[in-house]
């Protein structure tokens, strides 16, 4: 039987969550919606990932942190951790490069190579 599983991350903004999923191409819902599990089980989260299974990815707030919460039994195109892995490391590189604007640096050149993202900066 499947069930609703929670991970927890150090994803901690909504704004870098979002540029995350975007530069990953990933279309969600943002507001006080449900995701769809297993036997038509829903949950309440904040922002809803749908995936070509049916089923969707959500992310909940818990604390200070959001939980990345699916149904992943059920999902068949999508691994849990590769998936949790990519958004932090995409959410990472947004923070990153925002944090370094504020103190005067710009983007010079953004490499994905694999599972690293190199940003090279330039103080302005």
């Amino acid at each position: 039987m499947s069930h609703f599983t929670k991970v927890k991350t150090k994803i901690v903004d909504m704004l870098y969550l979002k540029r995350a999923l975007d530069d990953l191409n990933l279309g969600y819902t943002e507001g006080k919606v449900k995701i769809r599990g297993y036997m038509g089980k829903r949950m309440e989260v904040d922002l809803r990932v749908s995936t070509p299974d049916g089923y969707d990815i959500g992310f909940k707030k818990s604390g200070d942190t959001y939980e990345v919460v699916a149904d992943w039994d059920m999902l068949k195109s999508v691994s849990q951790e590769a998936f949790v892995a990519e958004v932090t490391r995409r959410y990472a590189a947004e923070v990153v490069k925002d944090q370094l604007k504020i103190d005067n640096f710009s983007l010079v050149e953004e490499k994905r190579q694999g599972n690293e993202i190199t940003l090279t900066m330039r103080r302005m």
